[in-house]
């Protein structure tokens, strides 16, 4: 199994239509390394649209990171209101990402062929349910938010 843009996938142990790659270099995280899941590498049609929207995602920079900065802030913020996390020492919202730790991506589609590239991330802030952010079609930041299983708000 190949992806054109992630390079040879290797299956999981665990589930037999989940493919990984090796750790890839994504510029919006400055480069940094990450694995990077395909739901259901076995089917070309998903595979197809998978690398599109990963091409799509990799276009993107560490100034769009940036530009998504509220979007996180925002999340951030409102687990504070939960009365369960500490502030953290934050004077700008762009200072967010200083707390945020990606781990992998994966792309999944759902039920209606949308594309969502999640990016799995640790999070200071909120240790249990880390920070999941949902990218539609690989373009745009639409969700910042715990692991929940959504795509959208």
């Amino acid at each position: 199994m190949e992806s054109k843009i992630a390079g040879r996938l290797k299956p999981n142990e665990y589930d037999t239509d989940f493919f990984e790659s090796e750790p890839f270099p994504i510029p919006y995280f400055d480069n940094k390394k990450l694995p990077i899941g395909f739901v259901e590498a076995k089917h070309q049609p998903y595979l197809d649209s998978a690398d599109k929207v990963l091409q799509n995602f990799i276009a993107l920079n560490p100034i769009d990171k940036i530009k998504d900065s509220e979007i996180v802030n925002h999340y951030y913020c409102e687990t504070l209101k939960d009365g369960y996390t500490n502030p953290l020492n934050i004077t700008t919202t762009q200072e967010i990402w200083n707390f945020v730790t990606p781990t992998e991506i994966i792309i999944h589609w759902d039920e209606n062929g949308g594309f969502y590239l999640c990016v799995s991330c640790k999070c200071e802030w909120e240790e249990e349910h880390g920070l999941q952010l949902v990218f539609k079609d690989g373009q745009t930041l639409t969700r910042a938010g715990g692991h929940d299983g959504h795509f959208t708000d």
